[in-house]
């Protein structure tokens, strides 16, 4: 037997997400639109968008907010969500495609722990083969090699693939400005 929750009618992506072609039209209608630079950061592509995301949310995102208290990490959260869904609609101004996704705000937790806590080691999983294998690695060097596959794939990338990878790039650098504003409230 199968629940219907809503309306057959009903689209997410069209409640909630963003069309970048259609946007700055759709606030000058009604301010409410903004919050879809919000929204849009609960939404994703695909089972594997989400788990792309998730794992390193929970390599970042666990840890750091132990570290900066609630507030301070969804304040990261959101605002470099935020500044990053902004250049994603800036890069992609003619698209309208759906521009959904959590990349950028997790991208600047990261970017908010390699500024605010660099010496430290965070714990991951390394598959070799069928196993796996638990380490812990400097954060230095996790964001390091990250960052460098971003960068890289933002420069080989076509406009048409549907992966923003400079809105990543850009929530990283937000990340350490919050990061920086925590410090300044904490000194």
């Amino acid at each position: 037997m199968m629940s219907i929750y809503y309306n057959e009618g009903f689209n997410l992506n069209q409640a909630f997400a963003i069309v970048p072609s259609q946007i700055i039209e759709n606030i000058q209608q009604s301010w409410w639109f903004v919050l879809r630079l919000i929204s849009a950061l609960f939404l994703h592509g695909s089972w594997q968008h989400w788990a792309g995301n998730m794992i390193l949310f929970l390599i970042i995102a666990l840890p750091l907010e132990k570290k900066v208290g609630g507030f301070w990490f969804i304040l990261i959260y959101f605002i470099t969500g935020f500044v990053a869904n902004m250049f994603s609609i800036y890069q992609l101004n003619d698209s309208n495609h759906y521009l959904l996704g959590a990349s950028g705000a997790v991208s600047g937790l990261l970017g908010a722990w390699l500024l605010l806590f660099p010496r430290q080691k965070i714990s991951v999983i390394i598959p070799i083969g069928l196993y796996l294998q638990k380490a812990r690695i400097p954060i230095l060097l996790l964001a390091l090699i990250w960052l460098s596959i971003q960068i890289i794939l933002q420069l080989i990338s076509q406009h048409d693939y549907p992966v923003v990878w400079g809105a990543h790039i850009v929530g990283f650098i937000f990340g350490f400005f919050v990061a920086v504003l925590y410090k300044i409230s904490n000194t």
